[in-house]
């Protein structure tokens, strides 16, 4: 259940409640019989951390090294918390065997202090549930990782000092541990906090400048067509006196002179939708410069709820990666470009597949940069993976032999407009 507050689960709450239960039941049915050998032991430990990180990889669908960064977690806190009131619960008794009595006999002295730890751990569960539900970032793994290893080195430490002999001195040194530990975490989750804040301020700053330099190309397209519908008067008295002279051949030069600056971008219709005609002609333009062969095959629902600047975030950006891969292929065969806009039930598909001659790599179904820093490259894709979610969609990549396959998958509604 600690798990489930870090990792997301894909079960539905109860149906992942019920297996995180049978789960439970079936591992504590290995801890009873490990118990009957000795009732505190590293290898319990040891089994449990490899049994329930091995469980929640499972369960939650996650990797297998943050579920054993998280099991280990757990069971440092476990521990801490477990000895910290075994010591301080024999101190209170001034009974200097008070520890060895309760991990190695059985009798009302265990039973009672079980209650407490479990009572703390239960308290611990809510305190997580409410503070740190939704907050673990995989990309902290590392140095969440050597805190949970020096934690657990000091917490074992501490123990064996606890089991020998529960003293004020144990008292003392739990107290300062506490301290050192909570301070550690404290100033790891502050830098962690403004290292992610910082890093989503740039990818803020630099998604404003994708989608700024996509809406040019839009503007430009706009702001020559508005000079010629500006001058729509002045045009037509020109062309009348042309027409009244009989000079066809200078009414024909004028309208291909007053045409031009918007012919290479509004030259064909492919959906009706002016934004993705803009686009996919702005491109085409590009693709054909670079030699790259095209086949177009696009649709796009009337009155739909989806943003123009969704729109162009999504297809701008996957465009112009195609692009690039097509950029770099050496071999002309490989340099082509399938663009797919279609609905099915409901669902808008954007499909772009490129030819590809390089080695690519797919993490989460996405593709990874091949740049050096992967936190400061592939923004356009996070731009468009942060567009696509807006409507519940999915982005997906795949990679064959010779192509790479960008998929964005978006639920819309129709919209009515006056």
């Amino acid at each position: 259940m600690f798990a489930g507050l870090l990792l997301e689960s894909r079960y539905r709450e109860k149906k992942r409640r019920l297996y995180a239960v049978m789960i439970s039941a079936g591992l504590s049915v290995f801890v009873t019989l490990f118990n009957s050998a000795a009732l505190f032991s590293y290898v319990t430990i040891a089994f449990g951390i490899i049994s329930i990180s091995a469980a929640s990889f499972l369960l939650y669908r996650c990797k297998f090294t943050h579920a054993l960064l998280i099991t280990a977690f757990y069971f440092m806190c476990m521990n801490y918390l477990d000895f910290l009131a075994i010591t301080l619960t024999g101190a209170f008794l001034h009974d200097p065997d008070y520890s060895r009595t309760v991990v190695s006999e059985y009798g009302f002295m265990r039973i009672r202090q079980m209650f407490i730890c479990k009572g703390l751990s239960g308290a611990a569960y809510l305190c997580a549930k409410h503070f740190i539900k939704g907050k673990f970032r995989p990309d902290s793994m590392k140095h969440y990782m050597m805190l949970t290893a020096a934690g657990g080195i000091g917490v074992v430490y501490l123990m064996e000092s606890s089991i020998e002999q529960v003293n004020d001195t144990d008292v003392i040194s739990w107290i300062i541990f506490s301290v050192m530990t909570l301070f550690s975490w404290i100033l790891v989750y502050l830098y962690e906090k403004s290292r992610h804040e910082a890093d989503m301020m740039r990818f803020m700053e630099m998604r404003n400048a994708l989608l700024e330099e996509n809406y040019k190309n839009l503007s430009a397209a706009y702001s020559a067509n508005a000079k010629v519908y500006h001058d729509f008067h002045n045009h037509i008295h020109i062309l009348r006196q042309y027409l009244m002279r009989a000079d066809t051949k200078s009414a024909q030069e004028y309208l291909d002179s007053i045409s031009e600056p918007v012919k290479s971008l509004l030259e064909r219709t492919w959906t009706g939708n002016e934004v993705i005609d803009v686009i996919i002609n702005s491109k085409l333009k590009k693709m054909e410069e670079h030699n790259i062969q095209t086949h177009i095959n696009v649709e796009f629902p009337n009155n739909s709820d989806i943003l123009p600047g969704d729109i162009c975030t999504i297809l701008g950006n996957l465009l112009d990666n195609a692009i690039e891969a097509c950029q770099k292929n050496e071999k002309t065969e490989n340099k082509w470009i399938h663009i797919t806009i279609r609905i099915v039930n409901a669902m808008l598909i954007f499909k772009i597949v490129n030819g590809n001659e390089k080695a690519l790599q797919i993490r989460n179904k996405q593709l990874v940069t091949s740049k050096a820093d992967e936190r400061f490259h592939g923004w356009g894709l996070k731009s468009v993976t942060s567009a696509v979610e807006k409507y519940e969609g999915v982005l997906q990549h795949t990679i064959e032999e010779d192509r790479v396959t960008a998929v964005a998958a978006l639920n819309y509604n129709i919209v009515n407009r006056c």
